[in-house]
């Protein structure tokens, strides 16, 4: 599969933010004042929520057909959708044109006296 250039581009600046997005996080934790266990219990928690994140960015990042194919799926159910009105809409004219068919001709009244 041959990447385009905004696909590198924008693949390239993700990794780029969440790097230094985590490298900075990680040494904010690092220098603030805080006890040592209670520091690395709470950068342990960051981490792992991070972590989480990133996976979810990449995994949209890395497989952008998902949404693709669940745009084709909808189109799918609309275009089936539309068949399907517009045979009842035939039906229907069909059964009105029957039905006037059928109904006699009502005499005309006349108005002039």
């Amino acid at each position: 599969m041959k990447e385009t250039g905004w696909s590198r581009v924008l693949r390239a600046g993700a990794w780029g933010v969440l790097l230094g997005g985590a490298a900075g996080f990680a040494l904010g934790m690092l220098l603030a004042p805080e006890e040592g266990r209670k520091l690395r219990r709470r950068l342990a928690y960051q981490l792992e929520n991070l972590a989480g994140q990133v996976g979810e960015v990449m995994d949209q990042l890395l497989h952008p057909e998902t949404a693709g194919e669940a745009r084709r799926e909808g189109d799918a159910l609309v275009a089936d959708a539309r068949a399907r009105a517009r045979q009842i809409r035939e039906d229907i004219d069909e059964l009105l044109g029957e039905m006037r068919q059928q109904r006699p001709a009502r005499p005309r009244s006349s108005t002039a006296e």
